[in-house]
């Protein structure tokens, strides 16, 4: 299985089998074949291990986490690149196999989440949005102080990844569902309520699809109607954008509620608080205003507790290299999931 590893290493760094080959002083035929399950020198390993900065007892641990690429869930845009969909898939495996070590060196909080089996229309996912709420102790009329805080009392992992933000916003799995520990997965450098309403859509994918088959564009909008609802509830969302529906008032909501003015355009028109061509107006200014690069009204970015908490717990450190040096994973993989 040190093939394997090698591949998901190589993905998650963004190598190609040649530059990894060069940075190893090793032939790229040798990596192919090592890829495909062939042998591997103790000499040859020491130096992939080097070239990478993974300890060489990482590439000897077995089997990596099951974690099929159609079964991660993206919120991403369709000009996405291929290598990076790969670099998080990668990303998210090795989050899998430390969140399993750590289950069973430290006390993880129980999953609070319950998958759906049957098929929903939109006030059902609008219901559902609240009941999760309450479920992670959240009242109906309250915002959301920390989205990640709240999915993480959850018993829902969240780390971070460097990854192109321009095509990617967040992923989510659930390995090994029922009894597997739900994990999202966020692109670092988005404004703060971008990010928090791509990890409310997350949440969304995880209750909403992992029984329900759908195809993909439908998932989309059933998690994106979800994430909107769970972070402003239809009846607060009617009382906080009553009309006459402006921008100034959007940007005061925003303010409350910690979602941008885009999405809050969106929910106002998913909700009929108003109508197609009053979407397409506030849309327009929007962009007359060079808002839709950067809205007013700033909302903090939000970082994980409960990650690093547990690697502290667990290994008596938070130093990224001396957690490097007992987890097996490399400083810049720690430091991308911790930072």
């Amino acid at each position: 299985m040190i093939g394997e590893r090698v591949r998901m290493v190589r993905e998650y760094l963004s190598m190609t089998q040649q530059g990894l080959a060069e940075a190893a002083r090793v032939t790229q035929p040798a990596i192919s074949q090592i890829e495909k399950g062939g042998p591997v020198t103790d000499e040859t390993l020491i130096a992939i291990a080097a070239a990478t900065g993974y300890c060489t007892d990482f590439f000897r641990r077995g089997t990596l986490p099951d974690l099929p690429e159609l079964s991660l869930r993206y919120r991403k845009r369709a000009s996405s690149r291929r290598s990076d969909d790969k670099r998080v898939r990668a990303h998210c495996r090795q989050g899998i196999e430390l969140i399993d070590q750590l289950e069973r060196r430290a006390q993880l909080p129980p999953v609070a989440l319950t998958p759906v089996h049957d098929d929903l229309d939109d006030d059902c996912i609008e219901e559902l949005a609240v009941s999760v709420r309450n479920q992670l102790g959240i009242g109906p009329d309250d915002p959301v102080a920390n989205v990640m805080r709240a999915v993480e009392r959850g018993g829902v992992v969240v780390f971070g990844a460097s990854v192109n933000v321009d095509k990617h916003d967040a992923a989510s799995v659930w390995p090994n569902y029922p009894v597997g520990r739900p994990i999202v997965c966020y692109a670092r450098g988005w404004p703060g309520d971008r990010q928090r309403l791509s990890i409310a859509h997350e949440i969304g994918h995880l209750v909403l699809h992992q029984t329900r088959k759908v195809e993909a564009d439908r998932a989309e909008t059933e998690a994106f109607r979800f994430g909107a609802a769970f972070m402003i509830p239809k009846q607060a969302a009617v009382e906080a954008i009553d009309a006459p529906v402006t921008l100034r008032r959007l940007a005061w909501a925003k303010s409350k509620w910690g979602v941008s003015i885009s999405a809050l355009i969106r929910r106002s028109y998913d909700l009929r608080i108003i109508d197609t061509l009053r979407y397409q107006s506030l849309m327009k200014q929007l962009s007359a205003r060079g808002w839709r690069k950067k809205e007013p009204v700033d909302v903090p970015v939000e970082q994980p507790a409960l990650l690093p908490e547990l690697l502290r717990l667990a290994y008596k450190t938070d130093r990224p290299a001396a957690l490097a040096n007992r987890t097996g994973l490399s400083p810049l993989a720690i430091r991308d999931l911790i930072a």
